[in-house]
């Protein structure tokens, strides 16, 4: 049985051994999942973008497109007229959420006390100065549009 069966086994190894040998094809939609899968989605690469902030470096994107909804907002609200029986001072963090449609949307927050009190309707007034903006192109990752949330510091200050 030694060397006239010895072919016998080089052929039965061969044939079971070939499994490890064969290139598996992958699939063009699993590789774009894996990838997918190890993408950061938390880490936004470009900042969503006003037209007024396209012109700005890299490093200044994201400070400008704050800026823009800041400067936005202090002005929508100093055309509201606010009356209050107490002096407020106080800040807000207003969560925004941009989607990777370009919309801008404030979640919902809770107001403190006092404003709630004083100033009922901030809620309605901000989403009013939102809705106002100019148009933002989505954040991006790696080119593709993303939705990124933000936190809008709001100070109150009003004697």
């Amino acid at each position: 049985m030694g060397k006239k069966h010895w072919h016998i086994y080089i052929v039965i190894f061969t044939l079971l051994s070939c499994d490890n040998f064969v290139l598996k094809k992958e699939n063009k939609e699993e590789i774009i999942k894996e990838r997918l899968d190890k993408l950061n989605w938390n880490e936004v690469e470009q900042p969503p973008l006003f037209e007024v902030c396209k012109k700005k470096s890299e490093e200044e994107l994201e400070q400008c497109f704050q800026n823009t909804i800041s400067e936005h907002l202090y002005q929508h609200l100093l055309k509201q007229e606010i009356t209050i029986k107490k002096s407020v001072n106080d800040t807000i963090w207003i969560p925004l959420l941009i989607t990777k449609n370009s919309e801008i949307v404030i979640e919902d927050f809770e107001l403190p006390d006092i404003i709630a009190l004083e100033i009922p309707n901030l809620k309605d007034i901000l989403e009013e100065g939102i809705s106002t903006l100019p148009k933002v192109e989505a954040a991006h990752t790696r080119s593709t549009p993303v939705t990124a949330r933000y936190k809008l510091p709001l100070v109150i200050h009003i004697d």
